[in-house]
């Protein structure tokens, strides 16, 4: 059986050869815009929500 160590070495050995990787690393970075422009119009949509309800409170 592996010590906690060895496995936390194996793993991060595994982590540079992935970002060493530039396909990987584009892959990556394609992934987190995805995510933080998924991210964005959530608010964007929430945003224009809260102002119809305030406005029609008025």
């Amino acid at each position: 059986m592996m010590t906690e160590q060895a496995l936390n070495s194996t793993k991060l050995e595994s982590l540079r050869q992935r970002i060493n990787d530039e396909n990987y690393l584009h892959a990556a970075i394609q992934r987190l815009a995805l995510v933080l422009s998924n991210e964005l119009m959530d608010v964007t949509r929430e945003g224009a929500r809260h102002e119809r309800q305030r406005k029609r409170r008025k």
